[in-house]
């Protein structure tokens, strides 16, 4: 139900280390540390040819994104009574869910190729889906019946992560430069539901790791972009509770993501110097997403 690597992206001039593979036409200005002394081995790396961004990143996430998911366990109760669970007797025809994040990300450049971030926002969605119920007596259902899977779902998020990255030279036109990232983090959501009484203790965590392959380039005399593709991969399980529309009937449902992986393509353009930037970045396949970013570097 949450997927946030994305949402946490520091990609690209986010502490990518960018190698010169040529001598700078220009004179080269030696190189000064950032008052903070990050990243470690920063000035040494610049002497080499390398390009470093600004050390610290504040930035805002947006995310929405939607996508199928797989229910391991299905319980039910009535009347407010302990669920129990009818996985055996019930058919879930399907089951998609929602989910909108905003979130403020920090991160540190503490390495020349390695970022280190933590995560704060804020979540909310929906689980829906159709049930196909036969006769169950137990619960007051005298004949076959479908029903409406629908709860709604709120909370606050926090987690963190890191960020490893690199580049290099691929040709002297806009200082064009093959790029690579690789990210993982993990985050918790604190959920609320429309009925949370049937669960004690709703609070999901997800593992993510994404990698994405791509070119940077300049755009202009004080900007440059980049494009990438790359893949993510989610490993989220969790518990959602709730009531079934028009029933005196409550659930709670144990699900994870049909397909863990999916494909991305994005982009973004950065803003003068020192690595501040805004990213678009948009999820292609089973989960559908699309993730919009800025951040300011300092």
């Amino acid at each position: 139900m949450r997927q946030f690597a994305a949402l946490w992206l520091l990609f690209a001039s986010a502490g990518l280390a960018q190698a010169a593979d040529e001598p700078a036409s220009t004179p080269v200005t030696e190189p000064k540390p950032h008052w903070s002394g990050l990243p470690i081995w920063g000035v040494e790396a610049q002497a080499r040819g390398y390009d470093i961004p600004l050390p610290f990143g504040i930035g805002v996430t947006g995310f929405s994104a939607e996508q199928p998911v797989d229910i391991h366990d299905l319980q039910l109760g009535r009347n407010g009574e302990p669920p129990v669970s009818v996985s055996n007797i019930l058919q879930i025809d399907r089951v998609q869910t929602t989910q909108q994040n905003v979130s403020v990300k920090f991160d540190v450049l503490v390495l020349p190729f390695l970022s280190v971030y933590g995560i704060a926002g804020r979540t909310q969605g929906t689980t829906k889906g159709l049930i196909q119920v036969p006769a169950t007596p137990v619960f007051g259902i005298l004949e076959p019946r479908q029903l409406q899977l629908d709860a709604a779902f709120d909370g606050p998020t926090f987690g963190a992560g890191l960020t490893v990255q690199g580049g290099k030279r691929v040709g002297q036109s806009h200082d064009l430069m093959a790029i690579v990232v690789a990210d993982w983090n993990r985050t918790r959501t604190d959920l609320e539901f429309q009925n949370d009484a049937l669960v004690a203790d709703t609070k999901p965590q997800a593992d993510v790791f994404s990698a994405r392959l791509g070119l940077h380039g300049k755009v202009g005399e004080s900007m440059a972009g980049a494009l990438w593709i790359g893949g993510m991969h989610q490993k989220i399980q969790q518990v959602v509770s709730g009531s079934i529309a028009n029933t005196n009937l409550q659930f709670s449902v144990v699900q994870s993501p049909a397909k863990p992986w999916n494909t991305l393509l994005g982009g973004l353009l950065e803003l003068g110097g020192g690595g501040s930037y805004v990213l678009v970045e948009g999820g292609l396949g089973a989960r559908k997403s699309v993730l919009v970013s800025a951040v300011y570097r300092f």
